[in-house]
């Protein structure tokens, strides 16, 4: 089964490697591009006064990379933090994260708030949270709601590329199946190649339940991986296949 990757990513990548560990074929059709930011500069404050947080919240490794370009220091003593899905833990943890960043067992940002939920008085706690312009705002939403003084601060954004180029990339890669990792890139998925030509592929997995219910809306079934991780995510159609 070839499975289509729809990140910027070649095939000796997270995902492309977790593909083939389970013996689908990765093909390569990157939707979205990451690009700097117009203005670095509130993420650079941010990094420097990092020791003033109570707890750092991320949603994705990309955030973390942006976070990891402006810091050169220790990570600080008493910083908490949680991560959307075990790979941004991970990195999270390679940052120098310590204790280890707190994951949901299940995938998306309302269930790690869920988690989160009762493991701090927040009334008060100053909470930073890795964002990128246009993402969902759930977390936010519920530590401000909770009373938590929540900084969201952008770290990097994503730019789709031109449909023309999704096509090519599509119709060279001839894919049974596609992972697709946020809403933004569902949505240019769709513009780029239309409802129908993802009806007649056999799978689609979301990484996370964000990105399933932008598919939905969209208009496009899929299946929503148990955890938010590549592994998580090739295990989903490699049974999906079995059960063919």
């Amino acid at each position: 089964m070839r499975v289509a990757m729809t990140r910027a990513e070649d095939e000796s990548g997270p995902l492309g490697s977790a593909l083939r560990a389970r013996g689908l074929t990765p093909v390569s059709c990157p939707l979205l591009v990451e690009a700097l930011l117009d203005d670095q500069t509130p993420l650079r404050d941010a990094a420097a006064r990092l020791a003033s947080y109570d707890w750092i919240v991320v949603a994705s490794t990309r955030a973390v990379d942006a976070l990891g370009a402006h810091r050169d220091g220790p990570w600080p003593r008493g910083l908490r933090s949680a991560a959307v899905g075990v790979t941004t833990a991970r990195a999270l943890s390679a940052l120098g994260a310590t204790p280890p960043p707190i994951v949901a067992d299940t995938a998306g940002s309302a269930a790690l708030w869920n988690t989160l939920a009762s493991l701090d008085s927040w009334p008060g706690r100053r909470v930073l949270i890795l964002t990128t312009p246009g993402g969902r705002t759930t977390l936010i939403d519920a530590l401000r709601a909770a009373g938590a003084d929540a900084d969201a601060i952008d770290a990097y954004r994503m730019e789709a590329r031109p449909p023309e180029r999704i096509r090519e990339d599509w119709d060279q890669a001839r894919p049974d199946a596609a992972v697709l990792a946020s809403p933004r890139a569902a949505a240019a998925l769709v513009a780029a190649i239309g409802r129908d030509a993802l009806a007649r592929l056999h799978t689609i997995v979301s990484i996370g339940q964000t990105t399933a219910d932008r598919l939905a809306e969209l208009g496009v079934p899929c299946l929503v991986a148990p955890e938010a991780s590549f592994d998580a995510a090739a295990d989903t159609i490699a049974r999906r296949l079995q059960a063919r």
